[in-house]
């Protein structure tokens, strides 16, 4: 049997090294390692790169239970919904590549738009002991919103900012604002019978206030507007499909319709094609999200651009201040959105 040499990564039982064998090899003390790992700024450069190089070749992995155990740790924690769009998934981007610049690691825990989902989701997260949440939604349920308060810890909700109080601040944008301006803008191009769509919006704070803009705008610009000229589907290329051929069964003379997200416009300017309708001639669509294919999509798709992987970005970096001191409570910060007119509207 071989023996390990003096220096090797491996103990004599064949195990990978801990904090002690890693502060022995390298000749300084178990919390200079801990340091080193958690704090860098307060360990020397040089004492850094010999810590993290016997670290390296010993294989050694932390352990992040014991490391929430001690106290709030380099942890940001966020809830997450179980279907992530390319939204989600934007903003998720910006607070990963964020929280990485500043030493911290990035925890996902799923959640749902309901009571029971959120309390399990922030209970969860609350339990490894983050140095502060971020949240893809204003928080519903009040149970959940009492754990938050009293949890002692910042939390940015990225979501809806008009008419909300945050629980601590927030990030976002008025998506009643986004909705209102963008059937504003349909209706200036000469439009006057128009469709809007969406998932369903129970328990969603951002569906929510775009249904809402838009049914204001219509009301406010006198035009014709109908419940009936409103549908939710799922959140896919069939479900804008389906939504195209509901509408226009319910008002054969329907000029536009706005949908909610771009994967549903996508499906609906699929389906424009499979009918052999014209865009915009026949049909007009807009979405909402500009995602990348919008702009490579034929016809280009007029949507509504939101800066989401600023957005997460931002959320970490509120947060970042707020555990230097540098921020107060119920700030909120509105990053705006841009109206994207290109050839499907």
């Amino acid at each position: 049997m071989d023996t390990p040499q003096r220096g090797s990564p491996r103990s004599a039982k064949g195990n990978r090294l801990g904090m002690r064998e890693i502060a022995r090899l390298v000749g300084v003390s178990p919390i200079t390692v801990s340091r080193a790992l958690n704090d860098p700024d307060k360990v020397s450069p040089e004492t850094r790169d010999r810590v993290l190089g016997a670290i390296e070749r010993a294989g050694f992995i932390p352990n992040q239970l014991a490391s929430s155990m001690r106290g709030p740790g380099r942890i940001i924690g966020t809830m997450v919904p179980p279907l992530i769009n390319s939204g989600i998934a934007e903003q998720v981007q910006g607070m990963s590549d964020e929280a990485l610049l500043s030493g911290y690691q990035l925890l996902l825990v799923q959640g749902d738009f309901t009571a029971a989902a959120e309390e399990k989701a922030v209970r969860s997260l609350l339990g490894w002991r983050p140095a502060g949440l971020i949240l893809q939604a204003f928080v519903q349920s009040a149970p959940a919103r009492q754990l938050l308060v009293d949890g002692a810890v910042p939390v940015v909700e990225i979501s809806e900012i008009r008419g909300k109080r945050p629980i601590d601040m927030a990030v976002g944008v008025s998506n009643f604002e986004t909705a209102y301006a963008m059937t504003a803008h349909l209706a200036s191009k000469g439009y006057k019978r128009i469709g809007f769509v969406s998932t369903p919006v129970h328990g969603n704070d951002r569906l929510q206030q775009r249904r809402i803009g838009y049914r204001q705008a219509m009301k406010d610009l006198g035009l014709r507007h109908k419940v009936d000229l409103e549908v939710e589907v799922t959140l896919t290329h069939q479900g804008g499909a389906e939504a195209l051929r509901l509408l226009t069964q319910r008002d054969p003379k329907l000029e536009v319709v706005f949908c909610s997200s771009d994967t549903l416009a996508i499906g609906a300017v699929q389906e424009c094609h499979r009918l052999g309708w014209k865009i915009p001639e026949r049909m007009a669509i807009a979405g909402y999200g500009d995602v990348d294919l919008a702009a490579q999509l034929y016809p280009s798709l007029t949507t509504v651009r939101v800066p989401r992987y600023e957005m997460g970005r931002e959320a970490v970096r509120q947060l970042l201040r707020r555990l230097a001191g540098e921020t107060r409570s119920s700030t909120i910060i509105s990053l705006g959105f841009e109206i994207i007119d290109r050839d499907s509207a």
